[in-house]
């Protein structure tokens, strides 16, 4: 309900109401007309400022009264801020008002939602040093403009004369309230599509990469400052253009081929090409191809998205260059030291023999000392020519049906005196009869020779080392090596596998490695399309784990996931 006190009759014997109703039709259709005019404003504009200054004109206008004002609110800072006044002398009096602080008018209309009329405001206490009392204004009604539920301002009329007001006047002004209400609503709502507009506008024109959309016969319509930075064409020159002014001679087909693998798949990524600047300049890009619908879903372009990368396929050449040189004069340089190397290595084995005669106790620890260093720097050497072959992808595969517990059993064994020395635990488990893997034999005796071999290396004295063998999920078998070692830093698990890659400085490590088993094992499970992970922690021990396959895969089949 309306907050307006119950009006009395005038000194000549009739209500405001009487007075109001008895002027008629005529009456009747100047509200209805009045109302018609906000509408139709409310509909056809979406300018704010002329909503609310035709809305105060026409309220104004049929009531008949002297003083008006519209607030809007400030949803965020839940203020009411005034927007447009009429008959006042001072409108920048008016503050914004908080509507949470009662006790105001603004805050009993945004709590109740409902006009709030005063005949006499000098006898109501809420106006007492208020701006419209300072204003002379003897009588006012307030009435929320609406929206959805929603309190979106106030519009406000009033009188310097006393004036006591008819229901119908009331029921008038919460109407434009509610007319004024949708508008402002509508207005929003374009304002904020308008902005959302123009902030992606802004961002595709001042993007740093070519933006560039092109309807369904590949002619150019939009080419931001991106596209004339890369291609070298002015905006003027390449709207309305053909995209094939872009392709290298001999590549035409290329925009047909886009257009019908992005109808197929949607969206293109990732497609490095080959594109044509304005100077004839050819230049490498990265290109991403989506389709742009109309409102039905219907295909009617396509947005490109183009990414100069000349330079960065540069210097990708150029490193490949320099790590095939790298490679190569790593193998040669392998390969020389190998051969007298296996001289020394020879000779010396011959010595410690008794081949060459009898040895003293100090001949024999010294020439012991260089067979384990020479044997050290073999094992060296040899993952360095595995690494080299691996890059260089002259290392194939030849897997088979490969029983893993005895192939297993065979590396610890081999590995097992060095465990004795050291009094290590070495055992080979797994829950399945007879786990076979579809691999290859030598690989993955390298794979395990590397893993177990370090979990025995870096286990103390008394410590623990088990390959476990199972079966992981349908497809896959899973071997894992564990110790109970020092455990290896969080913070480090990430790099354990890079090439040469070491936990410490070699000078304060009492087990060395090469750096290079780990890189390999990595590569050689991969290439039989498994995956190897660490899990470790300081103090915790570290457990190794791989997976193969468990049968010879299908050419459809994913690999480990």
């Amino acid at each position: 309900m309306a907050r307006w006190k119950r009006q009395g009759r005038n000194k000549k014997g009739f209500s405001p109401e009487t007075s109001y109703r008895k002027r008629g039709v005529p009456v009747r259709a100047r509200d209805l007309s009045a109302l018609l005019t906000i509408a139709e404003t409310a509909t056809q504009s979406l300018d704010t400022e002329k909503i609310l200054n035709d809305t105060l004109d026409k309220s104004l206008e049929i009531l008949r009264f002297d003083v008006g004002l519209i607030r809007v609110l400030d949803a965020e800072a839940r203020n009411m801020t005034v927007r447009v006044t009429r008959g006042l002398r001072s409108p920048n009096f008016f503050p914004p008002r908080n509507v949470s602080q009662e006790p105001t008018t603004l805050a009993i209309i945004f709590r109740t939602q409902e006009p709030y009329v005063t005949p006499d405001i000098r006898k109501d206490p809420i106006y007492k040093n208020r701006t419209l009392l300072r204003e002379g204004v003897i009588s006012a009604a307030h009435a929320p403009i609406m929206s959805k539920g929603r309190v979106l301002g106030t519009l406000t009329v009033g009188s310097r004369r006393y004036h006591k007001f008819a229901k119908k006047e009331i029921n008038l002004l919460k109407a434009f309230g509610s007319q004024v209400g949708a508008a402002l609503e509508n207005a929003g709502l374009y304002d904020e599509l308008r902005k959302g507009k123009t902030y992606i506008e802004n961002l595709v024109e001042n993007a740093g990469d070519a933006i560039i959309s092109a309807d369904m016969a590949d002619r150019i319509l939009t080419w931001n400052r991106g596209a004339e930075v890369t291609f070298n064409y002015g905006k003027d020159e390449a709207i309305g253009n053909s995209l094939a002014v872009l392709l290298p001679p001999g590549r035409l087909k290329e925009l047909e081929e886009i257009r019908n693998k992005v109808r197929l798949t949607g969206v293109l990524r990732n497609l490095e090409v080959r594109r044509k600047r304005k100077d004839g300049t050819i230049i490498d890009v990265a290109l991403a191809v989506s389709p742009i619908h109309d409102g039905t879903g219907t295909v009617i372009g396509f947005l490109h998205l183009a990414k100069d990368i000349t330079e960065k396929m540069r210097y990708e050449h150029r490193l490949r260059e320099l790590d095939k040189m790298k490679s190569d004069f790593v193998s040669n340089v392998s390969h020389e030291l190998r051969t007298p190397l296996t001289s020394i290595k020879g000779s010396v084995d011959n010595m410690i023999d008794g081949i060459t005669g009898p040895l003293n106790e100090k001949q024999n620890r010294y020439l012991t000392r260089i067979k384990s260093n020479a044997d050290r720097l073999t094992r060296l050497i040899n993952n360095i020519l595995d690494l080299s072959r691996i890059e260089a992808g002259r290392i194939d595969l030849k897997p088979a049906t490969l029983a893993l517990v005895p192939l297993a059993q065979e590396v610890a064994e081999s590995i097992r005196p060095a465990a004795a020395e050291k009094l290590i635990s070495l055992e080979v488990v797994s829950p399945d009869a007879d786990p076979t893997a579809w691999a290859d034999r030598d690989k993955i005796t390298q794979v395990l020779t590397n893993l177990i071999g370090n979990a025995v290396k870096f286990t103390p004295s008394h410590g623990k080392v088990r390959v476990a063998i199972q079966r992981n999920g349908a497809q896959w078998m899973k071997v894992s090596v564990t110790d109970t070692g020092p455990g290896i830093p969080s913070d480090e698990t990430g790099k354990i596998f890079d090439r040469f890659y070491q936990i410490a400085p070699a000078e304060k490590q009492k087990a060395r490695g090469t750096g290079l088993g780990l890189a390999i094992s990595k590569t050689l499970v991969e290439m039989h399309g498994g995956k190897i992970w660490l899990e470790s922690g300081t103090g915790a021990g570290s457990t190794f784990s791989f997976t193969l396959p468990a049968r010879q895969p299908l050419e459809s089949e994913a690999t480990a996931g």
